[in-house]
């Protein structure tokens, strides 16, 4: 008689992934990030606005924040100045991808405290998940 006996162990894959904070306000762009980022093994949150996305930040500290600066009723950069002053986020890496393309611009995120500054159209999308990797990588969040 042969006897076999298997074990199964069921591992909560979520608890592994990464949580990036995704600040759009545009809603057509939504579900093409939220899926890339998904695929890319992401745990991805939504808010459309600053102060709910401030509100899910401090409630949650993801392992990185993606920031549209030109979401409405805001200051482009108050959001990065906010965050960065908060003691309980301010080392959580904010990428901004945005569609503001002009060098001034770009100075003023990466002045405000922005870890990157992607401008939509220079920039394909896995180009900007594997930057969001390396960022989480060097802020000590990821694993090589």
């Amino acid at each position: 008689m042969f006897l076999c006996s298997y074990a199964f162990i069921i591992i909560d894959m979520t608890e592994n992934k990464h949580k990036i904070l995704l600040l759009e306000d545009y809603p057509d762009l939504i579900p093409f990030y939220r899926q890339r980022l998904s695929e890319a093994g992401f745990d991805v949150e939504v808010e459309s606005d600053e102060a709910s996305g401030m509100k899910t930040a401090l409630k949650n500290k993801p392992d990185l924040i993606i920031l549209d600066i030109s979401l409405p009723e805001t200051d482009d950069f108050y959001f990065i100045k906010q965050a960065k002053k908060n003691l309980k986020i301010a080392k959580i890496p904010i990428v901004v991808l945005s569609d503001l393309s002009a060098p001034e611009e770009v100075k003023a995120g990466l002045a405000a405290g922005a870890s990157e500054y992607f401008v939509r159209d220079d920039f394909t999308f896995t180009e900007v998940i594997d930057r969001i990797k390396e960022i989480i990588r060097k802020h000590g969040n990821m694993k090589a």
